[in-house]
């Protein structure tokens, strides 16, 4: 397996944003499920973005002429992670709302 080099880029933005929102839509949605724990839907939330960063570089390194990006799936976490607090701020308000 090759060592990838390719540490920026348009594709990194892509990683990004989808990691972004996978990160919002797993965890507002696992805040809807009680007890309302807002820790760990923000574990859950992070958890998806980083099962699913690996299975689509997984896929990616099966295909020909690509490889596995361990980049890709660093800006895929990154975004997951600058957005995180969103679905932890969902959980805690239903938590106080009762």
């Amino acid at each position: 397996m090759a060592l990838c080099n390719d540490k920026c880029g348009y594709d990194k933005w892509l990683h990004f944003i989808m990691g972004a929102v996978i990160a919002i839509l797993v965890g507002v949605i696992f805040a809807r499920i009680p007890p309302h724990m807002p820790w760990w839907t923000v574990v859950v939330a992070l958890g998806s973005v980083l099962v699913i960063g690996v299975i689509k570089e997984l896929h990616d390194s099966n295909a020909s002429g690509n490889h596995f990006c361990f980049w890709n799936l660093l800006y895929t976490f990154y975004g997951g992670f600058a957005l995180c607090w969103l679905p932890w701020l969902a959980a805690y308000l239903l938590a106080i709302d009762g």
